[in-house]
């Protein structure tokens, strides 16, 4: 079967469904425990990752923490700081990121609390861009 583009307007038309209600327009994902809200979540990611696609950035990143801001750098060890920045954006020196990247933020925040002590990164920062996706 051939799987509608998210990136074009006429993907969501209910012509191009699968006939099963529970299977993603878009790949062959199947929601098995027929719960609305999480196959709502689950379509949301293709047409999220297709928003940024030409973008070339992803929602939300485990990108660390400024360094300028020592409130946010708060309980970030040594070692951590040590660390050689990435320039997430011109002028935006991160350190404490693993670089990893999500297209929902409670994904973000899972991988947060998981690797607590390890990556540093703030999802409600204003340089996240499904924050500033959020903003328009």
């Amino acid at each position: 079967m051939a799987y509608p583009d998210p990136t074009h307007q006429s993907a969501l038309s209910p012509l191009s469904w699968p006939d099963n209600t529970w299977q993603c327009p878009y790949c062959p994902y199947i929601q098995l425990n027929k719960r609305g809200p999480d196959f709502r979540r689950h379509i949301e990611t293709h047409s999220q990752a297709a928003l940024w696609t030409h973008a070339q950035a992803a929602l939300w990143v485990c990108c660390g923490v400024p360094m300028d801001d020592l409130r946010a750098r708060e309980g970030v060890p040594r070692e951590v700081l040590a660390r050689p920045p990435i320039e997430f954006e011109p002028g935006l020196l991160l350190v404490g990121g693993c670089k990893k990247t999500f297209s929902r933020r409670d994904s973000l925040q899972r991988h947060l609390r998981k690797n607590e002590g390890r990556c540093f990164s703030d999802d409600r920062a204003p340089y996240q861009p499904g924050n500033r996706l959020a903003a328009r």
